[in-house]
């Protein structure tokens, strides 16, 4: 009986560390697939306009900014055109240091807790949304295969991605689906605990190349369930334009400025 038991208990475990293997094999290959880890980071940094805008209605969010990030550090840096969550008419900076986010209105650093809280969202979501391909094979980031799943006709893997409790300033939940002909990701489930939300969101995306690497630069975002079955009725659009590598940028801009 007991060794039975012992048996079951082996098999159980060589099934899951087998998948949970298959599963972090696909998203290495969904990684080269779209440029490869080492190549993205070779790049050193980006710069980039970004355009976000929800849906209209009394809540609706727009921001408009030129983004800057530095790969060693994650450092990152925002000059606003329009910033809604902060109500602000004036010019807004946000950066992130790698440890610390500030923003300054109109030059002046900001002791407001509510808009620093912003901006340590901000910084950090927006730089990891675009180098967020890359770093799904990080430390920390665990894999867990799903049920395959067809979408308008085009087989998919499905791979869950959850976080180690020491990774990121909140743990939220992914299912990436891994395209089994091009090994690229085509979509995937998000939620966003940061704001209290553990319903999923379905992310929709179209690639450009640049410099060798797919950037998801078009994209897209609404309501849905587990199975990515849309509920909401309006997206969220995102775009990233005038992408450009490795441009000669002062590193001090990242820096909190002084009182």
């Amino acid at each position: 009986m007991k060794k039975t038991t012992l048996l079951v208990v082996c098999t159980v475990l060589i099934s899951v560390i087998g998948t949970a293997q298959k599963a972090t094999d696909l998203i290495n290959e969904s990684i080269v697939a779209i440029g490869g880890k080492q190549n993205f980071y070779n790049l050193a940094n980006v710069n980039y306009d970004l355009e976000y805008r929800t849906p209209p209605g009394d809540n609706a969010i727009t921001l408009l900014a030129h983004e800057t990030y530095a790969f060693d550090g994650e450092l990152s840096h925002s000059i606003y055109k329009e910033h809604s969550l902060t109500g602000a008419n004036g010019k807004v900076i946000e950066g992130y240091d790698g440890t610390d986010a500030w923003v300054t209105f109109d030059g002046v650093i900001s002791a407001d807790e509510k808009a620093n809280g912003v901006a340590r969202f901000l910084r950090k979501t927006n730089y990891y949304w675009f180098a967020m391909f890359f770093k799904l094979a990080d430390q920390g980031v665990n894999h867990e295969l799903l049920e395959d799943q067809k979408v308008n006709g085009v087989d998919y893997h499905r791979v869950k991605i959850t976080f180690g409790d020491k990774v990121g300033d909140a743990q939220d939940t992914y299912v990436v689906y891994i395209n089994k002909e091009t090994k690229v990701i085509d979509q995937f489930l998000f939620t966003v605990v940061g704001f209290g939300i553990t319903d999923p969101f379905l992310m929709t995306f179209e690639y450009e190349t640049i410099d060798g690497i797919k950037i998801p630069s078009k994209r897209k975002y609404i309501q849905a369930d587990w199975e990515g079955k849309v509920l909401g009725k309006e997206y969220t659009h995102t775009n990233w334009t005038n992408i450009k590598f490795n441009t000669a940028i002062d590193k001090s801009i990242f820096k909190k400025p002084a009182q």
